[in-house]
C-alpha cells in the first residue's frame, strides 16, 4: 500500500518479487491476532451492522473497508508507547530496524534477513545494517588474534 499526500491509499503490487513474502510469528502472536480479529468482528457488527469478510484489512479504518492510514497507525503506536512507558520517539519503522539488527547480531545470515525484510538483494541489507555486524567483526578479530597467538 502506498499513501501519496493529498490522495487516497493506493493498493499495488510490491516493488520486487522479494516484497511478496510470508510473515512468520509465534503462537502467542497468532493468539493475539485472533483476539484482535474477534474485537474487530464485534465492532463491525455493533457499529457498522455487518460482518467482516476475508477482503477486510487487518488494520482498517473504522466504518470502512479501507486500510488504516499511516497517520492513524502512527497515532495508535504512540498511544501504546505512552501507555506502556516506552520512549515515544520510537516508530513502526524502528521495530523493523530493531528486528533486523537483532537477527544479524544473533547470527542470522544476511540472505535470510534480506528475505524477511523483502530486500531483493542481500547487499541492500548489508548497506543498511552494517552497524549490526560490529559485534561479529570484534569476535572475528579475537578469533584471528587467538589463532596467531597475539
Amino acid at each position: 500500500m502506498v499513501k501519496v499526500t493529498g490522495e487516497e491509499i493506493i493498493v499495488k503490487e510490491p516493488k520486487t518479487a522479494a516484497g511478496d513474502r510470508y510473515v512468520y510469528f509465534s503462537p502467542e502472536m497468532g493468539s493475539l491476532l485472533k483476539e484482535y480479529r474477534k474485537e474487530c468482528d464485534w465492532e463491525a457488527e455493533a457499529y457498522e451492522n455487518r460482518t467482516l469478510t476475508e477482503d477486510d484489512y487487518v488494520f482498517r479504518r473504522h466504518g470502512l473497508k479501507l486500510p488504516m492510514t499511516p497517520n492513524s497507525f502512527t497515532w495508535r503506536m504512540k498511544l501504546i508507547l505512552k501507555k506502556n512507558g516506552l520512549p515515544e520517539k520510537l516508530n513502526v519503522h524502528s521495530l523493523r530496524h530493531t528486528n533486523a539488527s537483532l537477527l544479524i547480531v544473533n547470527g542470522t545470515d544476511v540472505a535470510t534477513v534480506a528475505g524477511l525484510l523483502g530486500h531483493s538483494q542481500p547487499s541492500t541489507t548489508l548497506d543498511i545494517y552494517t552497524h549490526a555486524f560490529d559485534k561479529n567483526k570484534k569476535a572475528a578479530s579475537e578469533v584471528l588474534q587467538k589463532g596467531l597467538e597475539i
